[in-house]
């Protein structure tokens, strides 16, 4: 079973250890990339009101990441992001499920209208999550994030709250 909590105190470490991973923080922001995460650094992220942080759980068992930053309530829209923690559960559509709960949450609970996301264009895993649960492409900048030792797109996808599901 696959649930979604929000992140307390108590995984700020094991999150950090997740974001420090160079497999990982590959696919982030320059601001996280290569960079070694603290639990201190967590806490700040989750301090701010403009992010929401819940820890994805495999059958009760810490395993992923999803976020949703840049909150904007006045204009109903945020950025959702994930990671894999738990590299034994890759392949089995854990993260594509949590992105799809925490969507629902975002569209349902919090009363969000749309969300977006961006990845490297070489990041093929991450597509197939975001179209499995009705983002679509929603445009690129081209060559504008570094992936290893070359040049990508950085490739935008949307969803809105009356897409069909």
């Amino acid at each position: 079973m696959i649930t979604l909590k929000p992140l307390d105190p108590e995984d700020f470490e094991l999150v950090a250890t997740w974001l420090s991973r160079s497999t990982v923080n590959r696919w982030l922001t320059s601001e996280w990339r290569d960079r070694q995460a603290t639990g201190a650094l967590v806490a700040v992220v989750v301090r701010n009101k403009r992010n929401r942080l819940f820890l994805v759980r495999c059958d009760d068992r810490p395993c992923g990441l999803v976020g949703f930053a840049d909150i904007d309530e006045a204009d109903r829209t945020a950025m959702i992001w994930y990671l894999r923690g738990d590299p034994e559960v890759g392949g089995k559509g854990v993260i594509a499920n949590a992105v799809g709960q925490a969507v629902r949450w975002a569209f349902e609970e919090f009363g969000l209208a749309s969300l977006y996301a961006w990845i490297m264009a070489d990041n093929e895993r991450s597509r197939r999550v975001l179209e499995s649960n009705g983002f679509r492409e929603a445009g690129r900048i081209r060559m504008a994030a570094r992936s290893g030792d070359h040049q990508v797109d950085r490739i935008y996808f949307d969803v809105v709250g009356s897409d069909p599901a």
